[in-house]
């Protein structure tokens, strides 16, 4: 038998995971239902279930996209996901005066984020810092880190599926960038005099509806 095509991969994961992500939530539910508000038991349930929940939305997303070439169309304020990431990662965020908005799924866009985040942090970085932009049709997000930084000569290359310089699995930069062409938007890097910039943009939400 043949494997499975790396394009069909996501609709399939997505479809063999939701059945046990299910059940994990109703689990976990049932569970918080069973434990009083003061318990301190209450608070680490409430955490599995939120990320029970983004797990959930990750996985219908790239679900949706498999199928039908779309991860969802829900408005989302730049701003509270850039500080959701920042609040995991202990990043600095840096905004711009406006609230931009993007159509999408929330999700895909998060973990886009954490990623750049969990491998600024596995370079060594002490520093890492999230700055929004907003011009024109455009939501521009920066992703800075002052970690051991990227060879120029690898800034191309790094989005390839399967490429790593440091023996991993080389998916998570694929992901970023395969969830920002699944919303119209683009990544790029930057290599630094020290560490690294992942620039991101994306559409508004104003400029997408326009174009529907």
């Amino acid at each position: 038998m043949k494997a499975v095509a790396a394009d069909r991969l996501p609709g399939l994961l997505g479809h063999e995971l939701r059945n046990p992500l299910a059940s994990a939530m109703t689990g976990a539910m049932l569970a918080r239902e069973m434990v009083d508000a003061d318990d301190p038991r209450a608070a680490v349930l409430d955490v599995v279930l939120r990320d029970l929940d983004r797990i959930t939305e990750l996985t219908d997303g790239w679900l949706a996209l498999a199928r039908a070439g779309s991860c969802g169309n829900r408005l989302t304020v730049v701003l509270d996901l850039v500080r959701s990431v920042a609040d995991r990662h202990g990043a600095e965020v840096i905004v711009c005066p406006q609230e931009p908005a993007i159509l999408g799924n929330r999700a895909m866009l998060e973990r886009a984020l954490d990623n750049l985040c969990e491998n600024a942090q596995h370079a060594g970085a002490q520093h890492i810092r999230i700055a929004v932009q907003s011009s024109g049709e455009f939501v521009t997000v920066h992703v800075e880190d002052d970690g051991e930084g990227v060879a120029r000569e690898h800034a191309e290359r790094i989005f390839a599926a399967g490429f790593s310089s440091r023996g991993t699995t080389g998916l998570g930069l694929y992901a970023v960038a395969a969830t920002m062409a699944a919303h119209g938007g683009s990544v790029r890097c930057v290599p630094l005099a020290r560490g690294t910039r992942f620039t991101l943009e994306l559409p508004q939400a104003a400029a997408r509806t326009a174009l529907a």
